[in-house]
Order: C-alpha cells, then sequence, then structure tokens
C-alpha cells in the first residue's frame, strides 16, 4: 500500500530540532519521560522503530542496554545519518516491510504521528502490526491530540498530510477494529527540561488549562480527560497467528 500523504509520509519522522546532535539529549529526555515504563522489561527483546528518523528513539535505548534494535525509515538522508552513530536502519517504507514480516517482534514503536495516515491506512497499519508482532507483543503510537481547542484547528491546518482528528476516544475506536487487547492511552509530558525554571512555569500554566477543559468538557457532557497537546496509545497483541493473516488483504 502506497499512502496518501506526499508532503510529510507517515513512513519518516519529519520532528525534531535543527541542530540534530542536540536532538539526541532532548529526545532521550522526553523518551525516557514518557516511555520508560512502557517498553519490554527484558534487554534482549526484539524491538522494531517505524519511522525511525536519524535515531532518537534507538539512542534512547541502546543507552537503557537494549541491542536488538532495528529502525526503518523512507529517507535515505536520515537513515544515513544514524548509521554513522552506530544504529541498525533500513531504508524502506513502513507498509512495504510489515507486508512482509510476520511475528517477529516484542516491541514496534511508531515515532511519527498516526495523524499523517488516512483513517483506513492507520486501522490497515494496526492489523500490519499486529501481525508482525509476537503474542503478547506491544505496539506503541502517538499522535497530535485534538481533544486539545487550543491546538486542534492549528494542527490540522499546518500540514497538508494531517489527515485524522485523534483523541483518547477515537483511538480506543481505532483498536477496536483490531485484536489488540489491554490497550492504555496516556498523555504526553513534554516538560522534562528540570534545569531550566521556565519548565516549571509552562507546567503549572498548562496544567491548569487542563483542569479548566476538564471542567468545561464535563459540563459539556463529554467524557475526555486528556488534554495535553500530544498522546500515545500502548496496545498487547492478544489473538493467535492463524487468525491474523487477514491483515495482508491489501487495497493498492
Amino acid at each position: 500500500m502506497k499512502t496518501t500523504a506526499i508532503h510529510s509520509p507517515f513512513s519518516t519522522f519529519c520532528e525534531g530540532p535543527e541542530d540534530i546532535e542536540k536532538g539526541y539529549h532532548l529526545f532521550y529526555l522526553f523518551h525516557r519521560r514518557n516511555y520508560s515504563k512502557r517498553i519490554p522489561k527484558f534487554k534482549d527483546s526484539e524491538i522494531l522503530i517505524v519511522s525511525c528518523g536519524v535515531g532518537y528513539f534507538q539512542h534512547f535505548l541502546n543507552k537503557l542496554g537494549y541491542q536488538n534494535v532495528k529502525g526503518i525509515d523512507s529517507d535515505p538522508q536520515k537513515v544515513e545519518y544514524g548509521r554513522k552513530k552506530g544504529f541498525v536502519s533500513e531504508c524502506i517504507d513502513c507498509f512495504e516491510y510489515l507486508e512482509k514480516t510476520e511475528c517477529k517482534y516484542d516491541l514496534i514503536f511508531a515515532e511519527q504521528e498516526v495523524n499523517h495516515l488516512t483513517r483506513d491506512e492507520l486501522i490497515y497499519f494496526l492489523n500490519l502490526c499486529h501481525l508482525a508482532l509476537k503474542p503478547k507483543g506491544k505496539l506503541i503510537i502517538n499522535a497530535a491530540n485534538c481533544a486539545n481547542p487550543i491546538i486542534s484547528t492549528e494542527y490540522l491546518g499546518n500540514n497538508i498530510d494531517h489527515y485524522t482528528n485523534i483523541t483518547e476516544n477515537s483511538l480506543k475506536q481505532y483498536f477496536s477494529f483490531t485484536k489488540f487487547g489491554v490497550i492504555e492511552i496516556f498523555p504526553h509530558d513534554f516538560y522534562v527540561l528540570w534545569t531550566n525554571p521556565l519548565n516549571y512555569i509552562a507546567r503549572f500554566f498548562t496544567g491548569a488549562v487542563h483542569i479548566l477543559l476538564r471542567i468545561i468538557f464535563k459540563l459539556y457532557g463529554k467524557k475526555n480527560v486528556i488534554f495535553t497537546k500530544r498522546l500515545g496509545a500502548a496496545a498487547v497483541k492478544q489473538s493467535g497467528l492463524s487468525e491474523d493473516n487477514q491483515a495482508r488483504t491489501n487495497n493498492d
């Protein structure tokens, strides 16, 4: 399957600071804060990073002692940059790779926001990840949180390849079309520069805004409780491999 996105496709990681080297430290702090408790305990786990870019999540995992880590990304320049840093990376479209991968990984981590996929593409991607995971394997994805009214309109209008509105509720709905179970939806914490006093000020004010939004949404009869600008989801593979073969059905 070829994805609809042409400017910033899901198959490559398009974020990060202009100073790529500085990004390794910043993203390490971000990943440690948001994902340390959600990655496998065993250091020999087989891990795939989809849309790995220059290797920020690989850097994070390697520092923690994980060695069986592979990244895939469709941008050859980013892949080459990561390889020079010592990361195992392959330049390939994520759909092309996953369509021929079966029951191989303990963890699949998608570094690019899933908002870059259309609805049908997202469901197809989730099913392919289910197929590529070992039994009890875990998938972790992230998305811009369109429940936040401050950023939602700007986010969708800021990039021609932002196709899908995502909230905690819609993520649960997407997973309902797959065979994943034990689904955790969690907020992203961006304020991880603890040596910077502005970190605490920003945390206070955004926290106050999120509390206010909870109250407003409650008054409107809405159940949303996560209003951070990004959110994540972790899901565990439950069903057997034989039930997954239908995920290969392709609607090119």
